[in-house]
C-alpha cells in the first residue's frame, strides 16, 4: 500500500502535514507535523516522508528529548570542528537559555510556536541574575541563540532524527537599531585629544582608525607591525574562553588580514615602542618584576596581557572622563566603519579592512549610514544620459 498524506492550516494560520507510516510492528499510524512556516515547504516536507516510506528509508522521529539530543549527542559531535570560544558560547547557551526551558520536550514536539515562546520568554526576564543584572536578554543574544539551534536542529534533520527543522517557522527578534551606539568622527577625534597623555595612545589611535576587533587588538604583535611601510597583518586574536582569555586565529578566513596604517596612527605607534622599549630596559634592572615576556603591542606597565573585560572597563571609563556618550567597546568598530563611509571610502575596501567575509555583510550592517548613495547614483546616472557635465 502506497504512503498518503494530507496538509491543513491550523488556527493560527501554521500549516502541518500528516502522513500514514509503519508504526512498531507494521501497524499503520499517522505521523502529524505542525508548525511549518509555508505551505510549500509542508508540502516538500511531506514529499520527503512519504518517498522515504516507500523506499523503506523512513525513520520515525525518536522520543529523545532535546536535552539529550543537544547536551549528549549534538555538542559533543561538533565540538572538534568548533573554536574554543565557540564551544564554550554554545555549552553556556544550551546550559542557561535551552535546557532550561525546553530541555524536557521530545525532540519531535519542538516548533515554531515552542521556539517563539521560549524567545518571548527570554527576552521579558531570560537573565539569570550572574552577572548582577536582570531582566530580559538583548535581542542580539536571543538571535545568537536562535542561530545555533537552526545549526543544531539543521543536524537533527540531516541525521534523520527530523522531518523538517523548526527554526525555519521561528521568529528570531528584530535587530534593535538602539543596540548600535556610534561616535561621529568629531567624537572620535575628541577622544583620542583626551587620551593623549595615555601610554597606550598609539594603540587608541591604531583602534579608532582601523576598526580592528577587541580580541584583533589585543592579539596584535609588534611583529605583526611593518613599520616601514606602515601595514598591520592580523594574525591572532584573544577571545574569551569560560571567562578566561585564550588566544587564537581570526574568526574567518577574511579575518586574517592585511591593513595599512595612515602617518599619524603609525606615528603614534612608533612612540608607543619607545616607550615600551623605555620600560623594559628599566624593568629588567629589577628582573623579576618585569612580565614582558610577549611580544604584544596592548600590554599592562609590568609587560603582561591585558583582560579583555579589563581594557573595555577602562575605555569605558576614559570615554565618561572625556564627557563623551557611553558606547561598547564594539560600537567602536561601528563608528570607525560609518565615519570611513561618509569620508568616502568604498564599500569593498572598507569591507576588506574589516575583515568581514563578504561586502553582502558590510552592506547588511552600514546600509543604513548611507541614504545618500541612491541619489548619488541617480544624478550621476542622469547626468551622463543628458550630457549634463
Amino acid at each position: 500500500m502506497s504512503t498518503q498524506g494530507s496538509i491543513r492550516k491550523d488556527d493560527s494560520g501554521a500549516w502541518f502535514f500528516v502522513v500514514d507510516v509503519a508504526g512498531p510492528r507494521g501497524v499503520r499510524a499517522q505521523l502529524k507535523r505542525r508548525g511549518v512556516a509555508t505551505k510549500k515547504e509542508a508540502a516538500a516536507a511531506l514529499s520527503a516522508t512519504i518517498t522515504d516510506q516507500n523506499r523503506g528509508a523512513f525513520i520515525r522521529p525518536s522520543r529523545v528529548t532535546v536535552r539529550t539530543f543537544l547536551v549528549d549527542e549534538w555538542l559533543p559531535a561538533k565540538i572538534a570542528t568548533l573554536k574554543p570560544s565557540t564551544a564554550a558560547t554554545y555549552a553556556q547557551y544550551l546550559r542557561t537559555y535551552a535546557v532550561p526551558y525546553i530541555g524536557d520536550l521530545e525532540l519531535s514536539k519542538v516548533d515554531g510556536g515552542v521556539l517563539n515562546a521560549l524567545y518571548g520568554q527570554l527576552l521579558s526576564d531570560g537573565r539569570t541574575g550572574a552577572s548582577g543584572r536582570t531582566g530580559g536578554l538583548a535581542p542580539k543574544t536571543v538571535r545568537n541563540l536562535h542561530g545555533m539551534l537552526h545549526r543544531a536542529f539543521a543536524d537533527a534533520v540531516r541525521w534523520r532524527r527530523l522531518t523538517v527543522n523548526p527554526c525555519l517557522s521561528a521568529d528570531q527578534p528584530r535587530k534593535n537599531s538602539a543596540e548600535l551606539g556610534l561616535w561621529s568622527a568629531e567624537q572620535m577625534r575628541h577622544y583620542l585629544d583626551s587620551v593623549r597623555d595615555d601610554r597606550l595612545h598609539g594603540a587608541w589611535c591604531l583602534l579608532l582608525t582601523t576598526g580592528l576587533r577587541r580580541g584583533e587588538l589585543l592579539g596584535l604583535r609588534w611583529s605583526d607591525l611593518d613599520m616601514a611601510v606602515g601595514r598591520a597583518t592580523v594574525r591572532h586574536t584573544v577571545t574569551m574562553v569560560a571567562s578566561q582569555p585564550e588566544s587564537g586565529t581570526p574568526k574567518s578566513v577574511a579575518g586574517g588580514r592585511t591593513i595599512s596604517i595612515d602617518p599619524a596612527t603609525l606615528s603614534a605607534l612608533r612612540a608607543l615602542r619607545a616607550l615600551r622599549k623605555l620600560q623594559a630596559a628599566e624593568r629588567l634592572l629589577l628582573g623579576a618584576a618585569w612580565l614582558g615576556d610577549s611580544d604584544f603591542v596592548m600590554t599592562e606597565p609590568d609587560g603582561s596581557a591585558i583582560h579583555p573585560q579589563v581594557l573595555s572597563r577602562r575605555f569605558k571609563a576614559q570615554a565618561k572622563s572625556a564627557g563623551l556618550p557611553i558606547i561598547r567597546f564594539h560600537d567602536v568598530r561601528h563608528s570607525y566603519a560609518t565615519a570611513a563611509l561618509a569620508a568616502g571610502v568604498p564599500v569593498k575596501v572598507l569591507s576588506q579592512r574589516l575583515g568581514h567575509a563578504d561586502i553582502g555583510v558590510t552592506l547588511r550592517i552600514y546600509a543604513h549610514v548611507m541614504p545618500g548613495d541612491d541619489e548619488a547614483a541617480a544624478a550621476l546616472a542622469a547626468n551622463a544620459i543628458f550630457g549634463i557635465p
